[in-house]
């Protein structure tokens, strides 16, 4: 399988997607941003985000809080 590079502009969409994500979790769990980023990027979601292929960013920043919280047990 070849590898691919994913194109900035999709880049920059996954990174807002995922920032938008962290923030609402963040609210919803009265925790700093910067240590739910730090979990969330080291989470099985977090992956699924920047793969391409899975196309979970399309699914909004909400979608993705709610199934990283899920991932977490919340």
């Amino acid at each position: 399988m070849a590898v691919t590079t994913i194109p900035e502009k999709i880049k920059a969409a996954m990174d807002l997607t995922v920032t938008l994500a962290v923030q609402e979790v963040a609210e919803d769990l009265h925790k700093d941003e910067a240590e739910v980023l730090a979990d969330f990027m080291q989470s099985k979601t977090g992956t699924m985000v920047y793969t391409d292929e899975t196309k979970l960013w399309w699914a909004g920043p909400s979608a993705i809080a709610d199934l990283y919280k899920k991932e977490i047990h919340v």
